[in-house]
């Protein structure tokens, strides 16, 4: 009789196999015309401004537009910071306090989401279009109140996992879903703090092949590697893939 530990590490060892088949897979598979790379970094208060200021100069460097999805809360702590990201980049509403919006009624999501809007909104004197829920975790509430207040898109539920979220179909507001690999998100602290599988994340990162890839960042997190992630860039360029922005996404 397998003992509880056992089951786990052949529950483990199944996943690395299926992993390393799919890497192959997409190592062998060939598509380098149409290819869009989308980098999405999540900021709140623990970012501070001095990660923003690098990575932000690290992306003007390189030439590309990616999307910022703030906290209010961050906002109101280092408003130079958000003013600087929105130069050549998007910025989205993250929440206000990074709580859940599953675990709050309608008037507290609608609290969370206005306060944000407005707070970036007047520094950035840009109008803000996109949102992700804290967690990537979203209602239909949710999405009913982004559409009534004027966002045309979300971006927090997880590509391969639809069926854990709510339907878009019948709101006028679009859906850019992150990218991911066997339903786990290509997203930095799943891959690299709780797998502990860095190499197998950024191998993903710049092989994984299809026409978008969304990919999620932590500005505080990531920085810690500023030269793997332009190294990244650098692959991606190399394959002749574009870097755009979610909002330039739902106007092509």
């Amino acid at each position: 009789m397998h003992t509880p530990l056992k089951k786990i590490n052949i529950v483990f060892l199944a996943f690395i196999v299926l992993l390393i088949v799919l890497l192959a897979a997409m190592a062998l598979h060939k598509k380098t015309t149409g290819r869009y790379a989308l980098l999405s970094f999540d900021v709140e208060p623990v970012d501070g401004q001095e990660n923003i200021t690098e990575l932000v100069g690290l992306l003007q460097a390189e030439k590309i537009n990616a999307t910022f999805f703030v906290t209010g809360e961050y906002a109101e702590q280092f408003p130079r910071a958000v003013l600087l990201m929105s130069i050549k980049n998007e910025v989205g509403c993250h929440g206000y306090s990074h709580k859940s919006f599953t675990s709050m009624n309608h008037d507290e999501k609608t609290e969370e989401i206005m306060k944000c809007k407005t707070i970036v909104e007047n520094i950035t004197g840009k109008k803000i279009e996109g949102f992700r829920a804290p967690y990537n975790r979203i209602d239909r509430d949710t999405m009913k109140i982004l559409e009534e207040y004027g966002f045309t898109y979300d971006a927090t539920i997880i590509n391969g996992l639809g069926i854990f979220y709510p339907s878009v179909k019948e709101l006028n507001m679009g859906e850019i879903p992150v990218s991911s690999m066997l339903g786990i998100p290509l997203e930095d602290v799943i891959w690299t703090y709780y797998l502990h599988m860095p190499g197998a994340f950024f191998y993903i990162l710049q092989n994984k092949k299809s026409d978008i890839v969304s990919y999620l960042f932590h500005p505080h997190h990531i920085m810690q590697n500023p030269e793997q992630l332009k190294d990244i860039i650098s692959h991606l360029k190399s394959q002749n893939i574009t870097f755009i922005s979610h909002q330039q996404l739902t106007r092509t």
